[in-house]
């Protein structure tokens, strides 16, 4: 299981950003069973599929996500299929308060 890490506040911040959005989550929820691809997503939670495939890029470069690309029968004939990668955070007051202290320290 993958350990979300931050070493720095605004990389906190930046990732609490993320999960503060109602449609990324749906998103990470949609792929946490099962692998779908972007417009299957896009579909199932009444959004566009270009804001899906934003979406599911900025899960993966997170690596909260994984992407697989496959062949079809029948058009698209290549399709980018996304699954949710198991992970946790762990916050609690004493990592903010280590996070505030390296920034203080720093500068």
């Amino acid at each position: 299981m993958l350990t979300l890490s931050f070493s720095t506040l605004p990389e906190l911040a930046r990732l609490l950003s993320l999960f503060g959005n109602e449609q990324r989550l749906a998103v990470l929820g949609a792929i946490a069973v099962e692998e779908k691809y972007a417009r299957e997503i896009a579909e199932e939670l009444g959004i566009s599929r270009p804001l899906a495939a934003i979406y599911l890029r900025q899960l993966e470069k997170l690596g909260l996500a994984e992407a697989v690309s496959r062949t079809s029968d029948e058009p698209p004939y290549l399709r980018r299929y996304y699954r949710a990668v198991p992970f946790e955070v762990v916050l609690n007051l004493d990592v903010i308060t280590s996070l505030q202290r390296s920034k203080d320290e720093t500068g």
